[in-house]
């Protein structure tokens, strides 16, 4: 059965569920995000790239989200995101059907616990928020040290406390399923918010252990730290986020490429939105990455609008420019380039996307 026959099949299901049960309750909902882009410095490092681009500020996903009433204040809960390519209608990850969320569990008035595949605290809490998404539009995240600001786990449980005050916490342990080891390949994430009319901060800390089977594990741990807060006053919204990775060597992580050596790095980025009107807003973001074990650097600049078209239907326009410093190989757009970053040592680029974005 193809990817579309299961699609198809899972939603007949699931809409018989929701009128079997009259306490239950199945949405269908997502998002199709798509467009043109055109990119400098692309391929061998000196040429010019256009075409349709599959994601400007996220990726495009059809999902299954239901609740049931259990009693009691309890409910069961499930998610189901299936991430999808709209230029070809491909997977956007080849090989899994819903790469973007597959999780099952209870929620009442003590807080949420759930399983499976799922999202850190960084992305739920902090991407949006504070630090700008689109992973080819000039994002924290596509820095090849600081992929886990936004990263979705495998074979995870998760904890969400309930909000107290405006005060939240949260904690996801993901098991590496390894024989014999239950260290390797194991993650943790933990998080804590503070979210209070117009201001809000959040912190999370993740640590992935080296998931080599055998012999060959290196025991190696990736540690990343990242604080973020932004202050709304009426039209005008700042956003200021940090984020500090602690790379202690080679190994194979879910977050990042396995990297030659220990590396240590920090990223920051300032922005501000502003809504112009109730249909248009702009954005203005700046982001340094410093790398202080290879003593390198990088500087993304990016300015983003968004005009809305009606609730569910939004035109976009991204333009990104990154650059390099003291032999940095990081791109907004990967290119032929075999290093560590997508790019070329010291090269520039520049990105612009104009694209549509329709939820559903």
């Amino acid at each position: 059965m193809n990817t579309f026959s299961k699609l198809g099949a899972a939603t007949l299901l699931l809409g018989a569920s929701g009128i079997a049960c009259a306490q239950s309750s199945v949405t269908i909902s997502g998002v199709i995000d798509t467009g043109f882009g055109y990119t400098s410095n692309a391929g061998t490092g000196t040429q010019t790239k256009v075409g349709m681009l599959n994601s400007i500020l996220g990726v495009s996903n059809v999902g299954f989200r239901g609740k049931e009433d259990l009693g009691g204040g309890l409910n069961a809960v499930f998610n189901l995101q299936a991430g999808f390519n709209p230029t070809n209608g491909s997977q956007s990850a080849s090989g899994q059907l819903f790469s973007r969320n597959s999780l099952v569990g209870l929620e009442s008035s003590s807080g949420a616990l759930t399983v499976g595949k799922q999202w850190n605290f960084n992305d739920d809490w902090l991407v949006g928020s504070v630090f700008k998404g689109g992973y080819n539009s000039g994002a924290i995240f596509k820095f090849s040290e600081f992929d886990a600001v936004s990263e979705i786990y495998n074979n995870t449980i998760k904890y969400v406390s309930p909000e107290v005050g405006g005060f939240q916490g949260g904690v996801m342990y993901g098991f590496g399923e390894a024989a014999g080891s239950l260290r390797t390949g194991q993650v943790y994430n933990i998080a804590a918010k503070y979210a209070q009319g117009p201001f809000f901060v959040g912190i999370t800390f993740d640590r992935e252990q080296d998931a080599t089977v055998g012999l060959t594990n290196t025991g190696n741990v990736l540690k990343l730290t990242t604080l973020g807060a932004s202050y709304t006053i009426n039209a005008l919204k700042l956003r200021l986020g940090a984020a500090r990775s602690d790379i202690s060597g080679p190994g194979s992580f879910q977050s990042i490429p396995s990297l030659p050596t220990a590396r240590k790095a920090y990223a920051v980025e300032a922005g501000v939105d502003y809504t112009f009107t109730p249909a248009f807003t702009g954005s203005a973001d700046v982001i340094y990455r410093k790398n202080t074990t290879l003593s390198n650097n990088t500087k993304v600049y990016r300015l983003l609008g968004i005009y809305s078209l009606s609730k569910r239907t939004s035109l976009i326009a991204n333009l990104a420019y990154l650059s390099n410093g003291d032999g940095a190989t990081e791109s907004l757009i990967s290119t032929n380039s075999t290093a560590i970053g997508g790019g070329y040592a010291n090269q520039h680029q520049t990105a612009l996307a104009l694209g549509i974005r329709h939820t559903f």
